[in-house]
Protein backbone atom coordinates (compact mmCIF):
# COMPACT_ATOMS: atom_id res chain seq x y z
CA UNK A 1 0.00 0.00 0.00
CA UNK A 2 1.50 3.32 -1.06
CA UNK A 3 0.80 6.89 0.03
CA UNK A 4 -1.82 7.43 -2.70
CA UNK A 5 -3.87 4.49 -1.50
CA UNK A 6 -3.55 5.57 2.14
CA UNK A 7 -4.81 9.05 1.23
CA UNK A 8 -7.75 7.50 -0.66
CA UNK A 9 -8.59 5.37 2.38
CA UNK A 10 -8.56 8.39 4.69
CA UNK A 11 -10.85 10.29 2.33
CA UNK A 12 -13.06 7.22 2.14
CA UNK A 13 -13.65 7.47 5.87
CA UNK A 14 -14.50 11.16 5.37
CA UNK A 15 -17.45 10.02 3.24
CA UNK A 16 -19.24 8.51 6.24
CA UNK A 17 -20.32 11.82 7.81
CA UNK A 18 -21.31 13.20 4.39
CA UNK A 19 -23.57 10.24 3.71
CA UNK A 20 -25.04 10.47 7.20
CA UNK A 21 -25.89 14.13 6.69
CA UNK A 22 -27.35 13.42 3.24
CA UNK A 23 -29.62 10.69 4.62
CA UNK A 24 -30.75 12.13 7.95
CA UNK A 25 -30.55 15.94 7.80
CA UNK A 26 -33.11 18.32 6.26
CA UNK A 27 -32.97 19.03 2.52
CA UNK A 28 -30.53 22.02 2.51
CA UNK A 29 -28.03 20.18 4.67
CA UNK A 30 -28.54 16.99 2.67
CA UNK A 31 -27.69 18.88 -0.51
CA UNK A 32 -24.47 20.09 1.06
CA UNK A 33 -23.58 16.54 2.09
CA UNK A 34 -24.30 15.35 -1.46
CA UNK A 35 -22.05 18.01 -3.01
CA UNK A 36 -19.16 17.31 -0.63
CA UNK A 37 -19.51 13.56 -1.22
CA UNK A 38 -19.23 14.14 -4.98
CA UNK A 39 -16.01 16.09 -4.54
CA UNK A 40 -14.60 13.44 -2.19
CA UNK A 41 -15.44 10.55 -4.52
CA UNK A 42 -13.84 12.33 -7.49
CA UNK A 43 -10.72 12.95 -5.44
CA UNK A 44 -10.65 9.34 -4.21
CA UNK A 45 -10.83 8.06 -7.79
CA UNK A 46 -7.93 10.32 -8.80
CA UNK A 47 -5.85 9.12 -5.86
CA UNK A 48 -6.62 5.48 -6.67
CA UNK A 49 -5.65 6.09 -10.28
CA UNK A 50 -2.23 7.26 -9.15
CA UNK A 51 -1.92 4.51 -6.55
CA UNK A 52 -2.75 1.65 -8.94
CA UNK A 53 -1.31 3.32 -12.10
CA UNK A 54 -4.64 2.79 -13.91
CA UNK A 55 -5.98 5.31 -16.43
CA UNK A 56 -9.70 4.33 -16.31
CA UNK A 57 -10.05 5.67 -12.75
CA UNK A 58 -9.09 9.15 -13.96
CA UNK A 59 -11.70 8.87 -16.72
CA UNK A 60 -14.32 8.01 -14.11
CA UNK A 61 -13.28 10.96 -11.95
CA UNK A 62 -13.46 13.35 -14.90
CA UNK A 63 -16.97 12.14 -15.75
CA UNK A 64 -18.14 12.04 -12.13
CA UNK A 65 -17.16 15.63 -11.28
CA UNK A 66 -19.58 17.38 -13.67
CA UNK A 67 -22.25 14.72 -13.14
CA UNK A 68 -22.16 15.36 -9.38
CA UNK A 69 -22.66 19.06 -10.04
CA UNK A 70 -25.57 18.37 -12.40
CA UNK A 71 -27.09 15.97 -9.88
CA UNK A 72 -26.91 18.60 -7.14
CA UNK A 73 -28.56 21.17 -9.38
CA UNK A 74 -31.35 18.73 -10.28
CA UNK A 75 -31.85 17.93 -6.59
CA UNK A 76 -32.07 21.64 -5.77
CA UNK A 77 -34.53 22.20 -8.61
CA UNK A 78 -36.80 19.34 -7.56
CA UNK A 79 -36.71 20.32 -3.90
CA UNK A 80 -37.03 24.05 -4.67
CA UNK A 81 -39.99 24.68 -2.39
CA UNK A 82 -38.36 23.00 0.58
CA UNK A 83 -35.01 24.72 0.22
Amino acid sequence: MNEWQIAATVLGFALIPCLGVALVAPAPHGLLGLEIAGVLVSTILMLLSEGFHRQPFIDLAVVLAPMALVGSLVFARLMERQL
